[in-house]
């Protein structure tokens, strides 16, 4: 049996913590019309207190900012007495290979959106450990009532989770020191409810596969007591990945080599400082910039602690303490030999310029060498999750917690890399998603037949669809798929050869307007060490441009002599010269007239006419209809100076 211990707790959530769209280039002020804003997490288990600025964190109906709701992983008890239960957390990413993906630990975000997965496999029982840690003592405590509930596994009714129908479960009797807890969300008989779980309340839900390879597969847990659709709304959401070894075509497990740095908590970019073989002189106001580096550059140069992750149960490797980020002090010499190999940043002499650094010397007296991010090495395989939904508030709508491109999922592989992908739909009425990779297509796969026997116990390896690249789903739908990134795969984007499929695709909901409210990731396919540049778009234009024309009136000819333009262009007439006028001489469908004969500041007469001849810019609007015509010339010279304006 697999034991994991879970803990839903109440903390800010950050929606743009990178404060930028990618695809406008809007950050999260001109999308909020907010400030950004300097909030405390906490951490129950461990009391650690963080202060994190925060670009877009979810905010109540008043604009104040309000807490999300998290399931949050920790490692067992191992001592006799249980005392050291909820203690020390069990942190890791969703995605380990999503560059935007903030520090899952103390030092981070003290968690994820969605929660931590549940992974196992087939034949496995999960027993879940479950502790409701909900302190907003704003909310009446039946409001702060949480459970699980889960899709995928077999259970009893008593471990659905489901308000208000889970009966009591008569193995959990509650002790006398949770008894008012329990009176105080109507659970007045003797034993617990998996159904409304109080704050500071504990109960264990039994999930089990019974070796059932239709349990195979990517599903979600979810709360679902009280006011399960506003928890959801604040992300009270996890995702299960139940793997089958048997299904050796489309599904793997992973260990920590497969993770950035053995670590689940790593990152895919590193950032790498090579010296230069002399100082180079700096003036004081760059002195001044040194140590001042975003929130997103600070995570790479003091990532988190690595931990260990082993499948299904998930032990985890490492004191039961909590883990601290530490800046690593570079023992490297001040200079050395142009060539040689790179150092580590101090964050404290960086002076950020965009996505690259410049570092100080010790003393701050001369630049050190240059620093820059890149990829680390792609995995063999990976597994990538992402959760459609929408937060309650959110500036826009959300993959994994996070809006707009540049914060939400953008994946890390490699050109060869075998890439399984778990989508997991959750939301309101209307919430229906598509899901869409540029380039890339894949197959969904099930059971070797139609017949009970064949669903029932086969692996789900026989392909029941024809290529695709774009799947509808919508709230509470998953599925899962693999893509062959090999060369001379059909799946991979480019073509089959080895570089082909390098660069990054856009990974979306193809509704267009979910697609403009952030509900847009990518897909990097990249090579080790290769240097990291992310594209940024621009706002659409969304007011009409005015099409323009003009024509010179000099030497005694207009130039051009023929124009053709949209219908609502405005023509300039630039008399350079003086004594010209233009006046119609025909014109064909409703094309408006032009006369233009005097009314200058400083008019000028021809003597043989008469006529004040305009000096300097006139402008007439021209109107019409496709093929209109109208045939000009000066009133003072005649046919010699003729021209003509056709509508388009």
């Amino acid at each position: 049996m697999a034991d994991i211990w879970i803990q839903l707790e109440n903390r800010y959530w950050d929606t743009m913590p990178n404060n930028i769209d990618r695809i406008t280039a809007k950050n999260a002020h001109a999308i909020t019309g907010k400030a950004p804003v300097s909030l405390n997490i906490f951490s129950p288990g461990t009391g650690v207190t963080k202060s994190r600025l925060m670009y877009a964190p979810l905010r109540d109906d008043s604009g104040n900012p309000m807490e999300a709701l998290i399931f949050r992983r920790y490692k067992a008890t191992i001592l006799a007495d249980g005392s050291d239960a909820w203690t020390v957390p069990d942190d890791r990413k969703v995605n380990p290979w999503d560059i935007n993906e903030k520090d899952p630990t103390d030092n981070g975000t003290m968690g994820t959106i969605p929660g931590t997965v549940v992974e196992c496999n087939v034949g496995d029982t999960v027993l879940v450990h479950f502790r409701n840690m909900d302190m907003r003592l704003t909310k009446p405590v039946k409001a702060r009532a949480h459970s699980m509930h889960v899709h995928g596994f077999v259970f009893s009714p008593a471990h659905d989770g489901a308000f208000p129908l889970s009966p009591a479960d008569p193995s959990q009797p509650i002790l006398a020191a949770e008894r008012t807890l329990w009176n105080d969300v109507g659970v007045t008989g003797a034993n617990k409810m998996g159904d409304r779980v109080p704050p500071g309340g504990t109960f264990n839900y039994t999930w089990n596969t019974f070796g059932w390879p239709t349990t195979a597969g990517v599903w979600l847990y979810h709360d679902h007591s009280f006011c399960d659709d506003k928890n959801m709304g604040l992300g009270a959401i996890g995702v299960v990945v139940i793997h089958n070894p048997a299904d050796t075509v489309n599904d793997f497990a992973l260990s920590n080599t497969d993770f950035p740095d053995n670590s689940a908590v790593g990152n895919p970019i590193a950032v790498d400082c090579f010296p230069f073989p002399f100082p180079i002189a700096v003036d004081r106001g760059i002195i001044q910039k040194a140590g001042i580096i975003n929130q997103a550059a600070l995570d790479l140069i003091s990532p988190a602690v690595s931990q260990n992750v082993s499948m299904s149960g998930m032990k985890m490797s490492g004191k039961k303490t909590a883990a601290k980020a530490k800046v690593v002090k570079s023992k490297a010499p001040e200079f050395t030999p142009s060539g040689t190999g790179a150092f580590k940043p101090e964050s404290t002499h960086l002076v950020q310029i965009e996505d690259a650094f410049i570092h100080l010397t010790r003393d701050f007296s001369a630049i050190r060498g240059f620093c820059f991010q890149t990829y680390k090495t792609p995995p063999a395989k990976a597994l990538y999750l992402q959760l459609f939904h929408k937060l309650t508030n959110s500036p826009g709508m959300n993959m994994n917690g996070r809006s707009y491109l540049g914060n939400t999922p953008s994946l890390v592989a490699g050109t060869a890399t075998k890439m399984r992908f778990g989508v997991v739909g959750m939301g309101a009425s209307g919430d229906v998603h598509t899901f869409h990779i540029h380039g890339h297509r894949w197959i969904i796969p099930g059971p070797h037949g139609t017949t009970e026997s064949a669903i029932k116990f086969s692996p789900t390896d026989t392909p029941v669809s024809q290529f695709e690249d774009t799947r509808i789903f919508g709230p509470a739908n998953s599925f899962g798929f693999t893509i062959n990134g090999a060369a001379g795969s059909f799946m991979r984007a480019g073509g089959p050869g080895t570089n082909d499929s390098k660069g990054e695709w856009h990974m979306h909901c193809h509704f267009l307007d979910h697609m403009m409210l952030g509900m847009m990731g990518s897909l990097l396919i990249v090579d080790a060490g290769q240097a990291v540049s992310l594209p940024r778009g621009e706002v659409c234009p969304d007011t009409d441009v005015i099409p323009a024309a003009t024509i010179v009136v000099k030497n005694f000819e207009f130039t051009p002599k023929d124009i053709v333009v949209p219908s609502g262009t405005i023509v300039t007439f630039n008399f350079v010269d003086p004594n010209h006028t233009a006046t119609t001489v025909s014109k064909t469908g409703i094309i408006n007239s032009i006369e233009i004969n005097g009314g200058a500041s400083s008019p000028n007469v021809a003597a043989d006419s008469g006529i004040a001849t305009p000096v300097g810019a006139r402008t007439v609007t021209m109107i019409g209809n496709m093929g209109d015509k109208i045939n000009f010339q000066c009133g003072i010279h005649f046919a010699p100076m003729v021209g003509s304006i056709t509508i388009m």
